[in-house]
């Protein structure tokens, strides 16, 4: 490619750079998650956003699409990036979703990063949460773990708290199972039989009725959500924790405009890997059904044979607080539910708090031996004295 034509199209990435600039004082407009609009945070000007879900559907999963997966040693594309505040130029990836000025942090959003991967995003949940709310989340959160060190509140440093879009999968599917097994019922008969001094006496025995059974279990499956990122692998038990509160009903069309002012990701986990994750999700759920509709008091022997259709997924960004604080050298993580607030993540432990529960168990044991012994020996006098 000759010079002319590597400018010509280096310009044109230039160009397609989203940013909104303010009408008023020129500055950039970021997204903001209490109002749900953008605004200028030179002159405070404001610039309304309409949402829609008219684009937001499924899109059917055909074998090539599922299995289609980038060239693992493709060569990651630069270009450059003229800041519009500042007008320094940074090169940078052309798969960043977001570009920021290392000079005066301006964001702008590069709608190529997306496009160089195999699926654009169908849908976003635009941020609720700002900074203070985050944080505000994380403190009422923390004020909650009882065992926590009370300097905790005030020695956790959260400068690293950021917002961030996060790509995610989901998935829709018709299962339909066919199964069979064995279910035993428990019931008690009475045996007769002698003890050691040849006295007859009767006791209770449970035996077990086995009978074979066979059945079929159906179930659409809409919108399991899994999460099409690396980045928080360390952190999936707080990642699934946080995932369930999403409101998937908010979702909105793509529109990159509430990405100007924050992070965002382009998915690492690609529509096979995450496909397979769901149809694993989907086979585990239709088994424990299947479990469930053999019934009895024990089972064995449960096969279960399911097919899936009609399957059909969207890829979605979804918003989340994430912070790695320290406290006393010590790194703990948590994140923030960007829509609902909800926390889930790692404190540390007050020894002496610990100390103080052993403590008090072992004197609540104490006393309890103390009592029961007492009583038992005012039950002895009683029982052994004679008028």
């Amino acid at each position: 490619m000759d010079v002319a034509t590597e400018n010509a199209l280096r310009e044109l990435r230039e160009r397609d750079l989203l940013r909104a600039p303010c009408l008023s004082c020129g500055s950039n407009l970021t997204f903001q998650a209490e109002t749900q609009q953008l605004a200028c945070g030179h002159c405070g000007a404001t610039q309304a956003l309409t949402f829609s879900q008219a684009k937001l559907a499924e899109r059917p999963l055909s074998a090539q699409l599922a299995s289609a997966e980038l060239p693992a040693d493709r060569v990651s594309e630069q270009l450059l990036f003229s800041c519009p505040s500042c007008g320094s130029r940074t090169r940078v990836n052309a798969e960043q979703p977001t570009l920021s000025c290392g000079f005066c942090g301006s964001r702008a959003i590069n709608p190529e990063a997306q496009r160089t991967r195999l699926i654009e995003p169908a849908g976003v949940l635009p941020f609720r949460l700002e900074r203070p709310a985050a944080t505000t989340s994380f403190r009422t959160w923390l004020a909650g773990k009882w065992l926590a060190p009370n300097k905790l509140q005030s020695g956790a440093v959260l400068d690293n708290l950021h917002g961030i879009y996060l790509p995610f999968w989901t998935f829709d599917a018709q299962a339909y199972s066919e199964w069979r097994g064995e279910r035993g019922d428990h019931y008690y008969v009475s045996v007769s039989s002698t003890d050691s001094q040849g006295r007859p006496t009767t006791r209770q025995e449970r035996r077990t009725d086995w009978s074979s059974r066979s059945g079929t279990h159906e179930h659409f499956y809409d919108d399991l959500l899994t999460l099409a990122s690396r980045s928080l692998a360390n952190q999936q038990n707080h990642v699934e924790a946080v995932l369930d509160d999403y409101d998937l009903a908010a979702v909105v069309d793509y529109d990159a405009r509430v990405l100007l002012g924050w992070e965002a990701e382009v998915y690492s986990i690609d529509l096979a890997e995450g496909l397979e994750e769901a149809r694993t999700t989907f086979r585990e759920q239709e088994h424990d059904s299947c479990k469930q509709a053999l019934g009895g008091d024990e089972q064995r022997g449960l096969r279960v044979s399911t097919t899936l259709t009609e399957e059909s997924f969207k890829h979605l960004l979804l918003p989340l607080w994430v912070c790695a604080y320290l406290y006393q050298g010590k790194l703990y993580h948590f994140l923030v539910n960007g829509q609902t607030g909800k926390v889930s993540g790692s404190h540390p432990y007050s020894p002496w708090k610990i100390a103080f529960l052993v403590l008090l168990g072992l004197l609540l044991a104490g006393a309890v031996y103390y009592f029961v012994n007492q009583y038992q020996t005012a039950t002895s006098v009683s029982t052994d004295y004679q008028p």
